[in-house]
């Protein structure tokens, strides 16, 4: 199960840097378009796959539970003493190569958003919302070619955003299937992997339609 996992963080990874190109100047070329369409499916057919999405589940489960940590109380965790917890997340991962500004900068949203219990319903839920990003980003992408350079370079950041909150989102949740290799408290972290991770996603698709809150001027 864990190669399934590191295979989905890398197709990820994938899918991002063939977002990224995206954003580069002259025309996007049918090459650009096909890599951009192979990275999703490969991502896809790893969300999709038996190890996969019952690791997601299973997570999901452990996460949802009665006395899993609330929205609430991961925000105090955070505030007060973050780096632990941080950490151990940066682990998990790892394939995506995302840097602890990258994962900052996710927990900073989640502390300036409202609470979201259960963002994520289930491995099928995850894969329909990471389909309809996949679908979403370029058409965005497209639509800011007639902005002015100063509104193209804001939409085009908020693009970004978007895209890393997309990886993290789905990463956070599959990586962390695999805590039991990394620490003891699995419960507690996979729980706040879980709110993260969803809260990640459901701001990706608030920046995709241009409601995101700029939190770079502060």
């Amino acid at each position: 199960m864990a190669s399934h996992i590191s295979g989905l963080l890398l197709a990820l990874k994938q899918w991002q840097r063939a977002i990224n190109k995206l954003g580069k100047k002259g025309k996007v070329s049918v090459s650009r378009e096909q890599q951009l369409a192979n990275a999703q499916q490969q991502v896809l057919a790893y969300l999709k796959s038996e190890p996969v999405a019952e690791a997601i589940d299973e997570l999901i489960r452990q996460a949802i539970a009665p006395d899993g940590t609330s929205p609430e109380e991961l925000r105090a965790i955070l505030v007060k003493h973050s780096q632990p917890l941080l950490s151990i997340e940066l682990q998990t991962v790892h394939p995506l190569s995302v840097n602890p500004e990258d994962l900052e900068a996710i927990v900073s949203v989640f502390l300036r958003s409202p609470d979201e219990d259960k963002p994520v319903a289930d491995s099928q839920e995850l894969g329909t919302f990471f389909t309809q990003l996949s679908q979403a980003i370029p058409r965005e992408y497209q639509a800011t070619k007639d902005l002015s350079r100063k509104q193209k370079k804001r939409r085009r950041r908020d693009l970004t955003l978007g895209t890393l909150h997309t990886i993290l989102g789905v990463g956070l949740l599959a990586g962390n299937t695999q805590l039991d290799m990394i620490s003891a408290d699995v419960s507690y972290i996979a729980n706040a992997s879980y709110i993260l991770g969803g809260n990640a996603l459901l701001s990706a698709m608030k920046n995709l339609i241009g409601e995101v809150e700029d939190v770079s001027a502060e």
